[in-house]
């Protein structure tokens, strides 16, 4: 097993919404009222640019990654979640990392798990910035559709980990290429607008002691 513990730098203004009042959206928070990236969207994010660069590379097999287009198929069941071990006996590297669902619904487990990413360093203000509400059918403003977003402000650094196991060679390449490439996608919403860019601050390798005095598993 390998333990590494991860840390991401805001290097734009950084928004996934949490509650809201009235007009006003603040950003998501833990139960210590601190900013943090959920592991699900950490993960889904670094799966998604995973693909990407599998698909780049070459055709994959497999409906959950590369959605094989065989023209005998129903659009249906074209669409339909499958995982790729349907089509082979040995799983697409996407799947073998980041697991995959399977004709039951049932959840074939990958090789890594995420932790949430949590606030470790930064400036502890508020960014607050103004918006208005778009009429995409008038394309104008709405009126009254002012409101507020909260965010984090570019700089914060947030850390969490990654517990993989058996990972190859090639695993790896792919996993950290899929790190960097979410970094420059992006986290959060408000992508649009340039919130969300993040950069690698540091991997450090740990043991599962300092594992266990960090995080409650």
């Amino acid at each position: 097993m390998n333990i590494w513990k991860v840390s991401l730098r805001a290097t734009s203004d950084f928004h996934t919404a949490g509650k809201s009042s009235g007009s006003t959206i603040d950003y998501l928070k833990n139960s210590e009222n601190m900013p943090y990236i959920p592991a699900t969207h950490i993960k889904g994010v670094m799966r998604t640019e995973a693909e990407r660069i599998i698909r780049t590379l070459k055709d994959v097999n497999c409906w959950v990654t590369g959605d094989p287009d065989q023209k005998e198929v129903s659009e249906n069941n074209k669409r339909k979640i499958r995982s790729c071990t349907d089509n082979s006996d040995e799983p697409c590297e996407v799947c073998k990392i980041f697991g995959s669902p399977n004709d039951d619904n049932n959840y074939s487990e990958g090789k890594i798990r995420v932790t949430d990413f949590v606030y470790t360093e930064g400036n502890k203000s508020t960014s607050a910035r103004m918006h208005v509400s778009i009429d995409r059918d008038m394309l104008s403003n709405t009126g009254g559709g002012l409101y507020r977003t909260f965010a984090v402000p570019s700089g914060t650094v947030f850390s969490g980990y990654f517990i993989a196991r058996n990972l190859s060679d090639d695993d790896n390449k792919l996993l950290w290429a899929a790190l960097h490439s979410m970094c420059h996608y992006g986290l959060g919403g408000e992508r649009s607008r340039g919130m969300g860019s993040f950069e690698v601050a540091g991997i450090e390798e740990i043991d599962y002691e300092q594992l266990c005095t960090e995080v409650d598993l």
